[in-house]
Parts: C-alpha cells; sequence; structure tokens
C-alpha cells in the first residue's frame, strides 16, 4: 500500500463523520483516535470543518487511559444535548477507547447490522505499536 497522507486522512473522516451527524445518519460522531501532535496539527482545519456543518465539538484528552496507551480525539454532535449524553455515559466510568458497546446509542451504532467501525481500520493503519 502507498504511503498515506495522514492529516489528509484524518480531515477526510472528520469531514465524513460530519456530514453523517449533519445528514441525520449519526447523532454523534469521533474522530479518528490522534496522538496529541495529531490533534495539533489537525485542530483548526478540524474544528472549522465541524462548525462548518453547524455542528458542536469537544476535544477529549482521554486522560483516564494509561499515559503509554492514550490518545486523543474530537467529539461531533449534532446538539448540546447530545454531547451531554456522551458526558454522562462517560462519567459512569465507561470509555470509547475501551468499549464502544456503552455508546452504541448515543453513536447511532445498530450491533444487528454492524461489521466494525472505521476506528479498527484507523488503528491498523496509524497506531501500529513499535
Amino acid at each position: 500500500m502507498q504511503d498515506l497522507d495522514k492529516r489528509s486522512f484524518i480531515l477526510g473522516m472528520i469531514t465524513a463523520f460530519s456530514e453523517c451527524v449533519a445528514g441525520g445518519c449519526k447523532r454523534l460522531a469521533l474522530s479518528p483516535p490522534l496522538t496529541h501532535a495529531d490533534y495539533e496539527m489537525v485542530k483548526d482545519d478540524a474544528c472549522e470543518i465541524i462548525e462548518k456543518h453547524g455542528l458542536v465539538h469537544l476535544h477529549e484528552k482521554n486522560e483516564d487511559l494509561p499515559e503509554d496507551e492514550r490518545f486523543e480525539w474530537i467529539v461531533i454532535a449534532g446538539k448540546n444535548e447530545t454531547l451531554e449524553k456522551y458526558r454522562a455515559i462517560r462519567a459512569e466510568g465507561f470509555s470509547p477507547a475501551r468499549s464502544l458497546e456503552p455508546f452504541f446509542d448515543v453513536l447511532s451504532y445498530d450491533p444487528a447490522e454492524s461489521i466494525h467501525t472505521g476506528y479498527d481500520a484507523y488503528r491498523e493503519l496509524f497506531m501500529q505499536k513499535d
């Protein structure tokens, strides 16, 4: 496989997820997992893309993960109420980094129809451990 431009890949995923949320296909989406350097590289353009779709977002550092496994992401939602529901699930001690299952409803996942998430492909492409 040829080398992929990581910045373009991340912004492309954020654009696609923003379109899904803005179009009503999903209530909430997570950007691909980001290192802190990745977040800094895309944050301005990512926030602009999300806001141009009329959406709300928050930056999550996932500080509940061990430091050597930590990654960040941008949570994308159509409404503040959806972000609050996400935060409430997180406050119960659940983390999408460990399991997406507690978040299926807010992420608009149908377990009967799901195969796997885009996060699986992203991890295989960009988050391989040395």
